[in-house]
């Protein structure tokens, strides 16, 4: 039950319920007591990061995004979504990229909101973007640095795709590497994971075998397209995401070969994209979701005057479906 469904069962407002349960003056004793029913014929619990909000300057949550298009971004926000509607919050959306000037309307967010999310944000510790001498909002960075960090194993995840590869049977296993200008940290840790697994079990890694990406599809479908023309070609590729994978498996299909017959790719991510491509994609799962939601109640508790023990890094989880299978024994490369 969310403040939503006692708000239509009442006949208010959200903002009405939530002006109830945070005990605001202003509402008329008859809708407040209508509300109050609402709320103990539904069972609904207030949830305290409501309150410990409701107690500052806003009930507004400012999620600052570096770009609309990235398919993870989206996911995210979902999370944070689900979690502030469970809240009886609000979210307001803005988009700044990476290293670009702090624009006036981003400014605002530290007058107007409760607290704010950040996703792959700059150093949010930098004193030309939130300076110290000024009141400022709770702050929680999703990726990327941050007094209050929420991070994903990229490391782990690398190293499991890799191991994965490995147990199969595949002993000339490529990656194509995530772009290091929007998204360093996560393309290097991946990277590191991926060489340190090899070198664990003893894999040659030539330097051919690992192939730049800017996490875009078609960089996916240019770089497998160079490592299946070697004269010695991978049989497995992992993508540092699901766009580059899939772009490696039409790079394959282009080239006439069969996905996972010929080819084994693995991505990194699991969005939707994984299970649209034919083979279904075996991919990396990262707790996208939960990065959003973990994020609103950080900064409930922050508002409450706790301090959640940073960095906190989420586990990844190997996903298998259909683009992986034993390391092929025919398989000479595409001259």
């Amino acid at each position: 039950m969310t403040i939503a469904d006692v708000a239509r069962a009442a006949g208010v407002s959200k903002m009405t319920v939530s002006n109830v349960t945070s005990g605001r003056v202003g509402v008329r004793p008859e809708t407040r007591a209508r509300v109050l029913a609402a709320i103990e014929h539904s069972g609904y619990q207030v949830n305290p990061l409501a309150r410990a909000l409701a107690g500052g300057r806003s009930r507004l949550i400012g999620i600052t995004v570096p770009s609309l298009s990235w398919p993870y971004v989206g996911e995210i926000v979902q999370g944070a979504s689900q979690a502030a509607e469970a809240a009886g919050l609000d979210l307001a959306v803005f988009t700044w990229p990476s290293g670009q000037p702090l624009p006036d309307g981003l400014a605002l967010l530290r007058h107007l909101t409760g607290g704010l999310l950040s996703i792959l944000p700059p150093d949010l510790e930098d004193e030309s973007i939130w300076p110290r001498s000024a009141p400022s909002p709770p702050q929680v960075s999703v990726g990327g640095p941050g007094r209050y960090q929420l991070l994903v194993d990229n490391y782990g995840g690398a190293r499991q795709a890799a191991a994965y590869l490995a147990d199969l049977g595949h002993t000339r296993i490529a990656h194509i590497v995530g772009a290091t200008d929007t998204a360093p940290h996560d393309a290097a840790e991946r990277l590191r994971g991926y060489r340190d697994e090899l070198h664990s079990r003893g894999l040659a890694l030539p330097d051919a075998y690992v192939s730049p990406g800017t996490y875009h599809e078609r960089s996916g479908l240019d770089a497998a397209q160079a490592l299946l023309r070697l004269p010695d070609p991978p049989t497995a590729i992992f993508a540092a995401n699901d766009a580059m994978a899939v772009g490696a498996v039409h790079a394959a299909q282009d080239l006439g070969l069969r996905v996972p017959h010929d080819l084994s790719v693995v991505g990194f991510d699991d969005l939707p994209s994984a299970r649209a491509v034919r083979p279904n994609l075996t991919t990396v799962r990262q707790p996208l979701r939960d990065l959003g939601r973990l994020g609103v109640l950080w900064l409930g508790a922050l508002a409450r005057g706790e301090q959640p023990s940073s960095p906190h890094i989420l586990p990844t989880e190997l996903v298998v479906r259909e683009s992986s299978g034993p390391g092929p024994s025919r398989f000479k490369g595409v001259l």
